[in-house]
């Protein structure tokens, strides 16, 4: 199926919940058994999608989630139906469609704003911020990350919220506050036992630092990101890290650790898949070397 062809029934299947979600009632029976199968395997699904995304097999993570809203929609399950908005929107944003995913990401956000609790919404509004940085603007991506009254409680929601808003703040020329906000946010993802959702925050911490020609801290922050990635065994994470690394390594002038940093990145890349990533490390490493790299 074609990316087109899926967004046209994607966003069938949005209309129909809509007309689902507008005529609900307040308060609802208690669940018949078939209902209750129906969202166990919706809930099934958005896990298959995960891990599915986790190895970055993008096609069959988006038919997962495809079919993961398609069940939510019919159960007229607001909440499940916003979740499985955003995931099919991370897809779009990572098969290059950043459109596709601001749609996703907005329908969203509309249909928790209908009933959905300040987590969800804030949650839709991560993406969209996200989004924005990506796109350049900080501005934009720093309005939508402002706290709600009263603000959700820590987790990972939060910890995001913190992280991206680090983010733009670092954008908008805010060095300290960016560190203090990235900080906060990973002790928050590591307290709610988010380790990916902290590796991000350390991440960014070692790109800041590297920037600023803080090699040692940069070196730092990079392992711990590496760790953490590694304790929830994200292998698109780990692969990052090990090329964050590599960098970090080169500019510091330790030739040897850039060189198994760089090595380690590539096979790590071409396990995954993707060649476009591995192709690039492996071009660092001959460069940094000085000679060709076998394939093994």
């Amino acid at each position: 199926m074609t990316f087109d062809a899926w967004r046209r029934g994607a966003r069938a299947v949005l209309a129909a919940a809509a007309v689902l979600i507008l005529a609900s009632c307040s308060t609802k029976p208690e669940e018949p058994a078939e209902v209750y199968t129906q969202r166990k395997q919706a809930d099934g699904l958005m896990v298959q999608g995960h891990q599915r995304t986790d190895r970055l097999a993008l096609d069959a993570a988006r038919s997962a989630y495809d079919a993961a809203l398609g069940l939510y929609a019919s159960l007229d399950d607001r909440d499940g139906t916003a979740s499985a908005l955003l995931a099919l929107g991370r897809i779009a944003r990572m098969s290059g469609s950043p459109d596709d995913a601001a749609e996703l990401y907005g329908h969203a956000e509309s249909l928790a704003r209908r009933g959905g609790g300040a987590e969800l919404v804030q949650d839709a509004r991560n993406h969209l911020a996200d989004l924005a940085l990506r796109r350049g603007d900080p501005v934009a991506a720093a309005d939508l990350l402002a706290d709600s009254e009263p603000p959700i409680a820590d987790g990972r929601v939060r910890a995001a919220q913190l992280r991206l808003r680090g983010s733009a703040r670092y954008e908008l020329g805010a060095a300290d506050e960016a560190e203090i906000l990235l900080i906060r946010a990973g002790e928050i993802a590591e307290a709610a036992g988010e380790a990916v959702e902290a590796a991000q925050s350390w991440y960014k911490l070692a790109s800041m630092a590297s920037l600023e020609a803080r090699f040692d801290a940069a070196r730092t922050w990079a392992l711990r990101a590496l760790e953490a990635d590694k304790s929830a065994e994200y292998s698109p994470g780990i692969a990052a890290d090990l090329r964050a690394l590599a960098i970090i390594s080169a500019k510091a002038g330790d030739d040897a650790a850039a060189e198994d940093f760089y090595r380690r990145a590539w096979l790590a890349w071409r396990g995954l898949g993707r060649s476009d990533d591995a192709a690039s490390a492996r071009r660092e490493l001959e460069s940094l070397t000085g000679r060709p790299v076998s394939v093994p």
